[in-house]
């Protein structure tokens, strides 16, 4: 399955290693140059300002959301293909869920940490049924990794769900990561309990 709007949550720091920063900006031109378009939270700092003006140097569409709240204190990259504003967070997160075709996430926070549990619990509700790229650069998600197979292992997930996300490592493994992700269906609330 092939797949065009490419979410992409990751973090607004600046003070964080350089090699995330080239990192976002390196995902950014390999979405564009592949003719995706890339969702992102609209920011203008850290890896998601890295990310935008990556996807926009290859010219591909760059969409960015952002609250209102935080467009009053000019969080806001202001060079975008299209920038959505929204009412609060939760409108936030519910159109870039909705509109997406597939996520990935590049190292990040608290928030890109709530972006994925929440993406994760939609997917095994069957709300969400595209595909979760957890980009695990350098080792900077092994600890996630490690934590969701514990979560497994002590029966609060079952095996199938280890078939929600995928990892990728390299940029350039990027596009086939995503497309190659176990197929997930709607009907996947079926299957959401652990019985055994």
């Amino acid at each position: 399955m092939q797949y065009h709007m490419i979410g992409v949550m990751c973090g607004s720091s600046e003070a964080c290693p350089q090699k995330y920063l080239d990192l976002a900006y390196e995902v950014g031109q390999e979405l564009g140059r592949n003719q995706k378009e890339i969702i992102y939270g609209g920011g203008a700092k850290g890896l998601m300002r890295r990310v935008a003006d990556g996807g926009l140097a290859t010219g591909t569409q760059v969409h960015g959301y952002m609250p209102q709240f935080m467009i009053a204190v000019e969080w806001q990259h202001t060079s975008l293909s299209m920038l959505h504003i929204t009412a609060d967070m939760a409108e936030r997160k519910y159109k870039m869920l909705n509109e997406s075709d597939a996520t990935v996430f590049l190292p990040g926070g608290c928030g890109t940490m709530e972006e994925f549990f929440e993406w994760l619990s939609c997917k095994r509700l069957g709300k969400y049924t595209g595909p979760l790229v957890i980009f695990n650069y350098d080792g900077y998600y092994d600890p996630l990794i490690k934590l969701l197979k514990n979560m497994e292992e002590n029966k609060f997930h079952s095996q199938i769900h280890s078939q929600m996300y995928s990892v990728c490592e390299k940029v350039e493994d990027l596009i086939d990561v995503i497309n190659n992700s176990p197929e997930w269906s709607e009907d996947a609330i079926n299957h959401a309990a652990v019985n055994e």
